[in-house]
């Protein structure tokens, strides 16, 4: 007998495409398309369920398993209640639709969304739940036809479980693991997590250099589904298990100069299990020395339009490009920051290797380009 396939869409933050569609490809599982905000990839459940579990820079992974023509509401909800539902939603389970509509007849998100949930209740024999995990469902409208898809991930894949404490401005786990994989960090050299903040670059990287799955320690919402099977889920776990590292290779060093983002930074540490693993020091960086010719040396550090205008930002710039052009000279270093006038500031050159949006702002991932 065959194994069922489904047609999977993994969301990415624009600007993480390739690096996600990377991931993808090193898991074995080869990307059918690669698009602006996303990978198309297809599968059955183990290749969903690995998607889940390993990649690092995804937001979440949705089952596309439908796609219908919508001209009028009666023919809509005709070709959704011919949709394979009770495969994805048990009855009495919560839902939770959410309609995009463009260039089509069908405008009015709510009435969309109100005939899907008929649908929806006519397939299952009941109404939508109002207890337990809420299943999502996606309904893009586009050009008189409907895209359905149903989230397999739950919460957010940013949300790995550790970041319980936070400082202003954190940068999301999966925009920092990413950034980290177009570093092409692998654990092999040592790594200094500048003004590490919530310590989120520092326990990406040891993540990385670990081999530790990103979701092996939460919840997905396929788990929820009828036809999840927790003996391939507990599979995947132990050969996960298996591929972990008990130690690092080179040291991750993570500094700051504010004693409550140590506080901050070493709970998360603490939480991810991490604290005995990666060296958290309070400091300047203007007192940090290389303790090694070679490494990473990568920071997320403030900006105007982030943390509000300051004239001492330049000056903050300034002392940026002497660490990075002088104290670690021969270390590959990487800054998050807009493309602006503030980064000529550091007399340091730079290339960008990644372009996206850090809490609405335009930002890029910028590589010291060695000499």
């Amino acid at each position: 007998m065959q194994k069922q396939k489904n047609n999977y869409f993994i969301v990415t933050a624009p600007g993480f495409e390739d690096i996600c569609a990377g991931e993808l490809v090193a898991l074995g599982i080869q990307p059918t398309a690669t698009i602006h905000g996303g990978i198309k990839f297809a599968g059955g459940l183990q290749e969903l369920y690995l998607a889940n579990l390993w990649l690092r820079s995804a937001a979440r992974i949705l089952v596309r398993f439908g796609d219908v023509a919508a001209r009028d509401f009666p023919g809509l909800f005709q070709r959704l209640s011919r949709l394979p539902w009770g495969r994805f939603i048990k009855p009495g389970t919560a839902y939770e639709i959410r309609v995009t509509s463009r260039a089509s007849r069908l405008t009015h998100t709510g009435r969309i969304a109100e005939v899907c949930e008929a649908a929806i209740s006519k397939v299952l024999g009941g109404k939508n739940g109002e207890t337990g995990p809420v299943q999502k469902v996606f309904l893009r409208m586009d050009d008189n036809r409907c895209q359905v898809s149903i989230d397999s991930s739950g919460e957010h894949l940013h949300r790995r479980g550790y970041r319980q404490a936070r400082v202003a401005a954190p940068l999301r786990e999966t925009l920092a693991a990413g950034c980290l994989l177009a570093c092409h960090y692998d654990g092999s050299l040592p790594l200094l997590d500048m003004m590490t903040g919530s310590g989120t670059f520092a326990i990406e990287a040891a993540l990385i250099a670990l081999h530790k799955a990103p979701g092996k320690d939460r919840d997905f919402a396929f788990m929820n589904w009828p036809k999840y099977r927790p003996g391939l889920w507990q599979q995947l776990l132990i050969e996960a298990q298996r591929k972990e590292k008990s130690v690092i290779s080179a040291p991750i060093l993570a500094v700051d100069n504010n004693p409550k983002a140590i506080t901050v930074a070493r709970k998360n540490l603490e939480n991810a299990g991490l604290d005995r693993l990666i060296q958290l020091s309070c400091g300047n960086m203007q007192q940090l020395l290389p303790q090694s010719p070679q490494g990473l040396m990568i920071c997320n550090p403030p900006y105007g339009e982030r943390l509000g205008k300051n004239a001492s930002l330049k000056a903050l710039y300034h002392d940026l490009g002497r660490v990075y052009g002088t104290t670690f000279a021969t270390w590959q270093g990487a800054i998050i920051c807009p493309e602006s006038e503030l980064i000529k500031t550091t007399g340091v050159s730079f290339s960008p290797a990644l372009r996206f949006l850090n809490g609405g702002i335009k930002v890029a991932l910028l590589e010291k380009v060695l000499t």
